[in-house]
């Protein structure tokens, strides 16, 4: 395939062409010259997948809600088996204090609050998972850390029921007079351990003491209902903050483990420290093992780190060396004022020591780098990674495979997926979308009132070109499978019986095919466009309802 700059390619379309084309293709035109920075390259799953820098695929940073009244923090994502999202942030004020879970059916164009805490006090921390392969057992489950008031701290995990729209029960609280710090969790849903039914749940959470902090780390075995493991991963006169959880899980390692990463301070009001990392063995639910202080393998490291994340390899293969590969990424701060993102990998994760541990970095470019987030794709079988430069005010994109045969080389997919330069403590994070194996995205933007919870994706339905996708007589829901490979359906909702036409064009403009014209009933409806007939690349739609008028795209891969 052929890749071109999009002024050259306008520069071969006919006068004439250009004289009669809609009016609003000149918004998409003078749209796609922003963004179609680099080639757009295809997907190989070995041994990196290729993908293009500044992907065409991310869209317009939606919203997923801005309330001037609420500073909006602590924003985390995470993507159902049928590719719903549902996210979860903090916020905190003078006089309250809440914590917000929202849902998106839609690709993130909309989302809508399924529960919202407000009390006083403070929300500290918070951690969400989804769980479950059919929409009969979707389950999410929220963790948190909760100030009620001095002397007066609480850590908790509360299970939601998709189906009924409801929250259960807080199958987990913890309370105590010394604060908890940090709390993270994850789950095994989509490769079960050993032993468990339907799937297992991890929970770690860093906790305060009177002679010494803890780290401590929480198993269900049943999908929440029981925690049938809670092992103290480590204690300390030291100080523990931010913690981070992954589960890892190969052919050779079916037994399945979770993995915990973690920060230790040396005094109270440090900011950097050590960063080690352990995990369950030969079980998710087993004691701690091979606990590992990462910044001691190099001496440049030693105290000057802070911040970890972890991803760790989890699918049903292994990987070249007969194992599975972990990474945790940490912030550098040896050099005052100028962050880097380092990391430690290690592809013989299991019962190995530290002897094959590899240190790298990630981003050392001289600009401001850190509060990175890893996470992994089990489908590609690649480390995700995204992190803030406060320099440039972006979030790059990265990936590496799982063999990390040179970890410290990373594929850039997207220099910098945000819109938005208003960023102050942003704390990025990327997951990946089963359905199209492709990253979602959230963070934290400044806004009027603080802090405004973010959301872009590489699968994005929503570009941009059409500043609304509704009306009072018609909603455009997007193009689904998006990307597709031999057909797209493109929905949308009329409020009354509406004369409808479609239209798709090239991405620089010129019309390939009229999809639809004619009047569709009020309510839900559909249209089928047959792609597979059609070369990769991205497409634009025009949809036309009475007087409603909007546009998306499909994206065509193989």
């Amino acid at each position: 395939m052929y890749f071109y700059n999009i002024l050259n390619v306008l520069t071969l379309i006919p006068e004439a062409m250009k004289k009669n084309l809609p009016s609003f293709l000149s918004v998409i035109l003078l749209l796609s010259v922003m963004v179609l920075k680099a080639e757009n390259g295809k997907e190989s799953k070995s041994p990196v997948p290729y993908k293009s820098p500044n992907s065409v695929l991310y869209g317009k940073d939606i919203v997923i809600n801005n309330d001037p009244s609420q500073d909006q923090r602590n924003v985390h994502v995470s993507v159902a088996f049928n590719g719903w999202l549902f996210a979860v942030y903090t916020h905190n004020t003078s006089s309250t204090a809440g914590l917000t879970i929202l849902k998106s059916v839609d690709n993130g164009i909309t989302w809508t609050v399924i529960d919202d805490n407000s009390n006083t006090g403070t929300y500290t921390a918070a951690g969400i998972v989804v769980a479950g392969n059919t929409l009969t057992d979707l389950k999410l489950f929220v963790a948190g850390i909760y100030e009620a008031a001095s002397n007066d701290y609480r850590v908790w995990c509360d299970r939601y029921d998709a189906q009924t729209g409801a929250f259960e029960n807080e199958f987990f609280s913890e309370q105590s007079s010394r604060t908890f710090y940090d709390v993270a969790i994850a789950s095994d849903y989509r490769y079960p351990a050993s032993g468990i039914s339907p799937y297992s749940l991890g929970i770690i959470y860093s906790k305060a003491g009177t002679s010494s902090d803890s780290v401590i780390l929480l198993t269900s075995s049943d999908g929440g209902y029981t925690m049938g493991s809670r092992e103290i991963v480590s204690a300390t006169d030291n100080y523990f903050r931010k913690v981070a959880i992954s589960y890892g899980i190969c052919n050779s390692y079916s037994n399945g483990r979770y993995f915990a990463a973690w920060e230790e301070m040396d005094y109270n009001y440090s900011t950097m420290g050590h960063i080690w990392t352990a995990y369950t063995d030969p079980w998710i639910y087993s004691p701690i093992a091979n606990k590992i202080k990462l910044d001691s393998l190099n001496t440049t490291y030693i105290d000057v780190c802070s911040n970890p994340t972890i991803a760790t390899q989890f699918n049903n293969v292994d990987n070249s060396s007969g194992n599975l590969s972990e990474i945790v990424l940490f912030d550098g701060n040896w050099n005052p004022g100028n962050n880097d993102v380092l990391g430690s990998a290690n592809v013989q994760a299991v019962g190995t020591g530290n002897y094959y541990w590899q240190n790298f970095v990630i981003a050392d470019s001289g600009d401001d780098e850190m509060q990175s987030d890893a996470n992994f794709d089990p489908t590609d079988n690649n480390f995700l990674v995204t992190y803030f430069d406060s320099t440039s005010q972006k979030l790059p994109y990265l990936v590496n495979y799982m063999d990390l045969a040179d970890p410290g080389t990373w594929t850039i997919i997207s220099n910098g997926y945000n819109d938005s330069s208003n960023l102050s403590n942003p704390y990025p994070k990327v997951q990946i979308d089963p359905i199209y194996t492709k990253v979602a995205n959230v963070w934290s933007a400044e806004g009027t009132g603080g802090g405004v919870a973010m959301f872009d994706a590489e699968y994005s339905n929503y570009n941009g070109i059409s500043v609304n996708h509704k009306s009072d007589d018609a909603i455009l829901e997007g193009a689904y499978p998006n990307p597709a490979s031999t057909r797209a359906t493109i929905v949308f909702i009329l409020n009354k019986q509406s004369e409808v036409a479609i239209t798709l064009y090239s991405i620089v403009g010129q019309e390939i095919k009229l999809i639809t014209d004619q009047s569709f009933s009020q309510g839900r409806n559909s249209v089928n466009v047959d792609v597979s007939a059609m070369p990769e690349g991205t497409y634009i739609y025009s949809f036309k309802a009475d007087d409603f008028s909007a546009s998306g795209r499909i994206t065509v891969v193989r």
